[in-house]
């Protein structure tokens, strides 16, 4: 008779987005996860295949973690404050002092550049979709008034993806609030240039 699962994959899954996330996919060894999630080595891989369908999820895990903002952004009530809702939220995130709530799992992999075909499609595809989720906040705004800034939605989703990948660097070095927040103000004024 099969032992029973004394795990919940998702537990599992959301421990290792934190691994990943933090240390970097080649980072990250076999090792450290199974100390992480109390797994044995086989356990892990009877459960989750080997590393990369591991990361993969793990990947999708730490992405859904943004759709409860993604959610407030698109009930705002318009554009600017979709994007405040955005940078709040990465505020909060990067203000926090834990590594793992300060890294971005995409980013890192991004940064890394991960050699295996299909993680790196994976990596691009979920920044282009939060690139897209910008941009269109971006376009909405500018289409409600709250957004006065002409230029293209996409330039100025670019400009709010390298905000955000270099406030998760700043926050290593400095993680105040009041700091972090600065500089997503003056990326939100940007917004009320023509």
């Amino acid at each position: 008779m099969p032992r029973e699962r004394t795990f919940t994959e998702a537990d599992v899954i959301d421990c290792a987005a934190d691994l990943f996330a933090v240390h970097g996919y080649g980072g990250t060894s076999v090792s450290m996860l199974t100390d992480a999630t109390g797994l044995g080595k086989q356990s892990l891989y009877n459960a989750f295949g080997d590393k990369q369908a591991l990361y993969l999820q793990a990947m999708e895990c730490a992405v859904a973690r943004y759709g409860a903002v993604a959610a407030r952004m698109t009930a705002a009530p318009d554009g600017r404050t979709a994007l405040a809702l955005f940078c709040e939220h990465l505020v909060t995130l990067c203000a926090s002092g834990e590594p793992a709530r300060q890294a971005c799992i995409v980013s890192s992999g991004l940064l890394e550049g991960i050699d295996d075909p299909a993680i790196r499609a994976t990596l691009r595809t979920k920044w282009h979709a939060t690139h897209e989720l910008l941009r269109a906040h971006v376009e909405r705004g500018q289409r409600d008034g709250s957004i006065a800034n002409p230029t293209p939605s996409a330039t100025l989703a670019d400009l709010f993806m390298s905000m955000m990948s270099g406030l998760r660097v700043a926050s290593r070095a400095d993680a105040s609030p009041a700091r972090l927040s600065a500089i997503t103000h003056l990326n939100l004024a940007l917004l009320d240039h023509r």
